[in-house]
């Protein structure tokens, strides 16, 4: 008796969180600040990085698939010049705290599959190659609702984009988007 209650308890609780649901896109600007760490030495350079999401809000909660653009990074580490494109496939849980105002304050953590192209070119040799990473990070912001249907978004991130061979790539930025309900 116990179980059929709770299944029906949870069952109902499934309904109400669905009932409230909606698809959306969002389409983010960022400022972000890549570094590679190494053991010979590092990089950093900051760039603009865009991102387009499409999600399901549950009400407080949010699940949404991304693509980023991190950028191209050109740089020297002692003799070598290394030139790095990065891009990513991600996934975000997102919780929405319920305040009583037009701005919605969020929190997140952000998985992702991250693609690093790379040329690494010194004396007397040449690599261009590709490397997939397992990524991670967190984010939070807030939305604000400006109409029905449609919310601006500032937020702020971190992302650890991967580690290979001595070196680790970490982001850090700034985003600004707006979102569209259906």
């Amino acid at each position: 008796m116990k179980k059929t209650t709770l299944a029906i308890v949870v069952s109902a609780l499934a309904v109400a969180t669905t009932a409230n649901a909606n698809w959306y896109v969002q389409g983010d600007l960022g400022y972000s600040k890549v570094k590679f760490s190494a053991d010979r030495g590092a990089l950093d350079e900051s760039k603009v990085d865009p991102r387009i999401s499409v999600g399901y809000d549950f009400g407080d909660w949010r699940l949404a698939a991304d693509y980023t653009y991190y950028g191209t990074f050109n740089g020297r580490v002692d003799d070598d010049y290394v030139s790095t494109k990065i891009y990513g496939l991600g996934f975000s849980g997102i919780y929405d705290f319920r305040v009583n105002s037009a701005f919605k304050p969020y929190a997140g953590i952000r998985l992702a599959h991250n693609i690093f192209e790379f040329e690494n070119s010194g004396r007397g040799y040449f690599r261009d190659d590709t490397e997939n990473k397992f990524g991670f990070g967190v984010l939070a912001g807030v939305q604000y609702q400006f109409a029905p249907n449609l919310s601006l978004n500032t937020g702020v991130e971190y992302n650890r984009l991967g580690k290979f061979d001595d070196t680790k790539a970490n982001q850090y930025g700034l985003k600004v988007g707006v979102r569209y309900d259906f």
